[in-house]
């Protein structure tokens, strides 16, 4: 009929294999910008597996300032920090509940005269890279968290640092997928991928784009129409086991994150989280009451009041590493296979920018120059497989 509108293009299909905080930050995303998204997971749970056992800190100064040779990553941290704000606040909103997201800052404390200097050399880094950092004398460390020991050296307050629950960021991110209509489907395990015209899940559904978010598992073997296998260009991933004790709040507790070189405490409403232990190439999930011992007595010479603090729980998880300690974000050696894996211990900080630049390469096929040093094939880059659809020129 003369002058009826074009009919509407098909929305973009997108499966997302991992159902972790950067997997369904990624469905969000894609989702707010029109595409039909699904979420696989081979698990019966949100986060089930690295992401339910992270501490929530959003350290985006502390972790990354003085990282000299990974500059890249320190840009990445601090967008991703400052995306948080609004991201905590759609999760909220979407989500219907809190993420006890606080922008307190943090607190990094010298216990030795080699800590006072690693404080000095975090504090001009921070500086460099126009992060927030104010060395505290004694008396204004003591005002500002009572409830450290009297014995340390000296301070530094992080003010650009934040922290959420990620239990909560969890929850609100299934919550908030739910009411926009993504697909999330559990005890999916998702081992082969045909690629055509179009991607061939286990399950019989087709999809334009697939993302491997999938933490520290192994990605999905991608085959022709034909059973030849095709390569992802990806390395393997790197397993980091990390343990963390969880104790019960207490009235002498600190109120801010508390770093040193060896310790963290975290504290939240309903624990104060001690960690981490940093395990490489540990996959296993087994908790050593020995290393459980030390954490808290690192602890305790922080916040003396935290020595004979009930203990809730103790947990391990494996944090998904890579071979240089950075992410793999982007189209991988397949057209229309993109990656967002890798990201070791700061999936919950880096699940906003993560989302932002996948979504950016699916939807649009935008690689933004912050994206770049983070191109999932910089460790092997194979001829991209014959058979598989390209990002500009398949149908949508």
């Amino acid at each position: 009929m003369s002058g009826s509108p074009p009919p509407r293009k098909p929305a973009l299909r997108v499966a997302i294999v991992g159902a972790g905080v950067v997997g369904l930050s990624i469905a969000l995303e894609l989702r707010s910008r029109g595409a039909d998204v699904a979420v696989y997971d081979r698990g019966i749970e949100l986060g089930g597996g690295v992401s339910i056992r992270a501490a929530g800190m959003l350290g985006a100064a502390f972790e990354w300032a003085a990282e000299h040779d990974k500059r890249a990553l320190a840009a990445l941290a601090r967008h991703a920090g400052q995306l948080w704000p609004d991201h905590a606040a759609r999760l909220e909103r979407l989500g219907g509940g809190p993420v006890e997201y606080s922008r307190e800052g943090a607190l990094v404390v010298a216990r030795t005269a080699g800590e006072v200097e690693w404080i000095a050399s975090l504090t001009a880094a921070c500086q460099a890279r126009s992060f927030s950092a104010l060395t505290l004398p004694l008396k204004d460390l003591a005002v500002r968290e009572p409830a450290l020991a009297p014995d340390l050296l000296g301070g530094l307050w992080l003010a650009d640092d934040q922290q959420v629950d990620p239990v909560l960021v969890l929850q609100r991110l299934g919550a908030a997928l739910a009411r926009t209509g993504v697909g999330l489907r559990f005890g999916r395990q998702v081992d082969r991928i045909t690629a055509g015209q179009h991607f061939l899940m286990p399950d019989g559904e087709h999809y334009d784009r697939v993302v491997i978010a999938n933490g520290a598992q192994p990605a999905p073997v991608f085959v022709g129409p034909r059973g030849a296998r095709l390569s992802l260009g990806l390395p393997a991933p790197v397993p980091v086991k990390g343990q963390i004790l969880a104790i019960a709040p207490i009235e002498q507790g600190p109120r801010h994150v508390i770093h040193t070189r060896d310790v963290y405490i975290a504290p939240k409403s309903r624990w104060i989280l001690v960690g981490a232990t940093t395990e490489r190439n540990r996959a296993d999930t087994e908790v050593d009451r020995d290393a459980i011992a030390q954490l808290r007595a690192r602890a305790a010479a922080l916040v003396p009041a935290l020595a004979d603090a009930p203990e809730l729980t103790a947990w391990a998880g494996v944090r998904p590493g890579s071979p240089d300690d950075q992410p793999l974000i982007g189209q991988t050696a397949i057209p229309g296979v993109f990656a967002a894996l890798g990201h070791y211990r700061n999936g919950v900080l880096f699940a906003p920018a993560t989302a932002e630049i996948v979504a950016d390469q699916v939807i649009d096929g935008k690689v933004s120059p912050l994206a770049a040093a983070f191109d999932p094939t910089r460790f092997d880059n194979p001829d991209a497989a014959p058979h598989s659809p390209s990002v500009k020129g398949s149908d949508n």
